[in-house]
């Protein structure tokens, strides 16, 4: 047969309007059958010439590959043998170009959707007959679209092309100079190392070069520029970040600028505004989600703060990140710097030497910031930095009342609200000066108290009465708790400010302080609740602290005034549960008795003083409990005793009793073992 008589077959049996030659047949596998049969003689002559060498050949398979356009022709192709003998001449190599090109279009067009000749390809271990091409250039345009037609949808090929290495010769190409040359056909790369990447193993065999590859395409102009392209590049290249190895060669070999780069690009070198398409818009989005979850590994990477100081460009920039006003980059960088601040050291050089809070305080002053990742990010960088003791007093401005108290009111944001509250929390632990700044006024244009604003401490208990969240709850009340640990253990005067009148004694300032702030429901939640041990015995010290003043006192009575509060004093004293027992009755002590001299003498002569309680040694935990809560006992029957009622009074007294008597035990065993 000559080219033209192929030709003319093609036409005229093929999927086209008139099918003159298939008229009488209506079954699709007969007229399936009918074609393949057809191509008979098609596939003899393709013999004869190749046996011949002819240039006849490369006529043929022309006009084969422009059949095969033809959605009717492709399994006729499989069926009739004419795809595996041209598979077979690829195979064999030594193909003139143009013979050699034919022949991948014809093969790239028979298996495109078309899983029974993708299956042929794969199970006659075809497909190396193709790849083996991928490294001559001057096929590019013809031999990647083949290979990306063969393997999409198709997992066998996938599978086959991944163990293969074919994504080893895939990065060749990328990082040839002259690829630029072939800007078309790299998002065609792309795709099928997206597909390869996807498969088990695949990070094992690929070239250890290939993110680095990646990112240097991805970061040329012209890729920045073309949103498609960028995508594509920068897409495969974090899929293969996912893997670890891939992420701590990043670090290991100094490539960090090259993801910077690209990820900057993403978030302030491409404009979501600006991109048409509402598929690319899409894939825009998950790109920056997926550039922000790689950066938190990479930075997260345990030699990442080795590799890159802070005084290096890469942490530089992070920081100029949170400096800037592009909501992304700022969410960015506090991210990698919370990574960088996991230990002390750099956090506090984080606040001395860069000033690392400064521009987050002035964000989260911000009541347009409105960005929820934005805020998170800002609140849990500033948790790192709040965790050294010296740097507390320095991030002081975040208590002020614009600042992360507004955050309080935010019902709208629960997520926010727990990263404030958090923040709080460490901001106020065991820090005298961060404390007398949430419990200020905010008003500090009067010092009428009858007209005074109430403090952001007052917001704090506000959040615990509205908030449904355990967890936002929690955090609220271990504030309230760590105020009342400061006011009790340190100078009243550096903690809370003058009552703008004659009475300003240390008591006054304490009473004044718990009437307007109604600190007995967070506290009482603290011991009652029993998901966290370590937190219900923070809070028995803080009594412990606060049961030593006539103001602390009342409060803790009043806490103790809840059936609940009083049988988890009982329990923690005795070590017997209490549910459904009632007050005294519950230790086994009557209203009327007097706890014995000797018992009473024994108590004061134990010596105990609040401690506080080391979550490691869990097995002292129920000891230093029993004697905190001893010492509560003790001070409440020396402060309050005239203001108990009888009942109370007879419980208490019962406590001591019991608690003296388990404390001497424990002591005595102690010393005997």
């Amino acid at each position: 047969m000559t080219p033209q008589e192929v030709a003319a077959l093609l036409q005229e049996y093929g999927g086209g309007d008139k099918q003159s030659g298939l008229e009488g047949s209506s079954d699709p596998s007969d007229i399936r059958l009918k074609r393949a049969e057809l191509l008979s003689n098609v596939l003899a002559a393709c013999r004869d010439a190749w046996s011949t060498k002819s240039e006849q050949l490369d006529l043929i398979a022309e006009k084969l590959g422009d059949g095969s356009r033809d959605v009717a022709w492709r399994l006729p192709y499989g069926d009739s043998g004419i795809l595996d003998f041209f598979l077979g001449l690829l195979d064999e190599g030594g193909l003139r170009q143009k013979l050699r090109i034919h022949s991948l279009r014809l093969i790239g067009n028979s298996c495109a959707d078309t899983d029974e000749n993708r299956a042929r390809v794969v199970q006659d271990s075809w497909l190396l007959a193709i790849t083996r091409h991928v490294k001559d250039e001057s096929i590019i345009p013809f031999n990647i679209p083949v290979i990306y037609n063969i393997l999409v949808d198709y997992d066998p090929a996938q599978v086959l092309a991944s163990k293969s290495r074919l994504s080893q010769q895939l990065v060749h190409l990328l990082s040839l100079p002259q690829i630029s040359k072939y800007a078309p056909f790299v998002p065609y790369i792309c795709k099928i190392l997206a597909l390869l990447v996807s498969q088990e193993g695949e990070c094992d065999v690929a070239d250890p070069s290939t993110v680095e590859v990646l990112l240097r395409v991805a970061n040329q102009p012209k890729a920045k520029e073309d949103v498609d392209e960028f995508i594509a590049i920068v897409g495969v290249a974090v899929a293969y970040l996912a893997n670890k190895d891939f992420q701590s060669r990043v670090v290991s070999e100094m490539q960090m600028g090259l993801f910077m780069d690209a990820f900057y690009n993403a978030h302030a070198g491409l404009n979501v505004a600006d991109v048409d398409d509402e598929d690319t818009v899409t894939q825009l989005k998950q790109l920056r989600t997926s550039l922000l979850s790689t950066l938190a590994d990479i930075s997260g990477n345990d030699a990442f703060a080795t590799a890159y100081p802070l005084s290096d460009a890469v942490p530089q920039s992070f920081l100029a990140w949170i400096r800037g006003n592009n909501p992304f980059l700022q969410s960015a960088g506090c991210l990698a710097l919370g990574n960088l601040s996991r230990s002390d050291k750099t956090s506090i050089a984080l606040v001395d030497t860069y000033g690392a809070h400064e521009p987050l305080v002035r964000l989260l002053s911000n009541s347009a910031v409105t960005e929820t990742q934005l805020l998170h990010a800002a609140c849990s960088f500033l948790k790192n930095l709040a965790i050294p003791t010296a740097n507390k007093p320095q991030l002081k401005d975040l208590l002020l009342p614009h600042c992360v108290p507004r955050i309080y009111s935010l019902d709208t944001l629960p997520q926010i609200q727990f990263a404030a509250v958090s923040l709080t929390r460490l901001l106020l632990l065991n820090c005298p000066s961060n404390v007398r700044q949430i419990c200020a006024s905010t008003d500090t244009a009067t010092t009428d108290a009858s007209v005074r604003q109430l403090s952001s401490a007052s917001g704090i208990i506000s959040l615990f009465r509205r908030s449904d969240a355990e967890p936002t709850k929690l955090e609220a009340a271990r504030c309230v708790a760590g105020i009342c640990r400061v006011l009790h253990s340190s100078p009243v005067s550096e903690v809370l400010e003058n009552l703008g009148s004659n009475d300003n004694t240390d008591e006054s300032k304490l009473s004044n302080f718990y009437k307007e702030h109604h600190v007995e429901d967070p506290l009482r939640f603290l011991i009652t609740q029993g998901k966290w041990p370590s937190l219900r015995s923070e809070a028995w010290f803080v009594f412990a602290l606060m049961s030593r003043s006539e103001s602390g006192a009342r409060v803790v009575l009043s806490v103790l005034g809840d059936k609940a509060a009083e049988n988890a004093l009982i329990e923690t004293i005795t070590g017997q549960e209490q549910e459904n027992k009632e007050g005294a009755a519950a230790h086994g002590e009557s209203k009327d008795s007097e706890p014995p001299p000797e018992l009473s003498s024994a108590a004061s002569e134990l010596q105990l003083e609040p401690q506080q309680v080391d979550p490691k040694q869990k097995e002292n935990m129920a000891k230093v409990d029993r004697e905190n809560a001893l010492v509560l006992c003790t001070q409440l029957l020396k402060v309050a005793k005239s203001e108990l009622a009888p009942e109370k009074l007879a419980s208490l007294q019962g406590l001591v009793r019991d608690g003296t008597h388990l404390v001497v035990t424990d002591r005595t065993k102690a010393h005997s073992a």
